[in-house]
């Protein structure tokens, strides 16, 4: 489970997003997918820079609240990082620019290059199953 994020208006903004895969290694591409009628869509789509956030076992009530709440103040995170928010307790974190958008039915894909990348904790992560939260492995 991951929150992606980025900086507007001064706030660290963001999102639960549960679709994040690998794309390549060379150069090193991720994606991850949003749907078009959210409410947070055109501040994501349109971030140059962004976060990648792979959440800890024990943020599952952070990933819940930012499903909703787009501020993550509000959600509980500490953030730091100068070019997009580094949420405080996660497994990894990707800083990521934007590389390209396709569009896949209702959600559009959203490629970024990785132009850094962290592992502060060496914890489980939370995982999203059948409807609950829980701890991979």
């Amino acid at each position: 489970m991951t929150i992606v994020s980025t900086y507007a208006g001064g706030a660290a903004l963001g999102m639960t997003v549960n679709s994040f895969a690998s794309v390549s290694l060379e150069p090193p591409l991720v994606l991850w997918s949003i749907e078009r009628s959210t409410h947070r869509y055109d501040l994501l789509r349109n971030a140059r820079d962004y976060a990648i956030n792979i959440l800890a076992h024990d943020q599952a009530q952070m990933a819940e609240k930012c499903a909703h709440e787009a501020d993550l103040a509000l959600c509980g995170a500490q953030c730091s990082g100068d070019i997009a928010p580094l949420i405080d307790g996660a497994v990894a974190r990707l800083v990521c620019r934007q590389r390209a958008v396709h569009a896949g039915g209702d959600h559009d894909i959203i490629v970024g290059e990785v132009i850094a990348f962290d592992t502060p904790r060496t914890v489980p992560s939370l995982v999203f199953v059948r409807g609950g939260y829980g701890e991979a492995g």
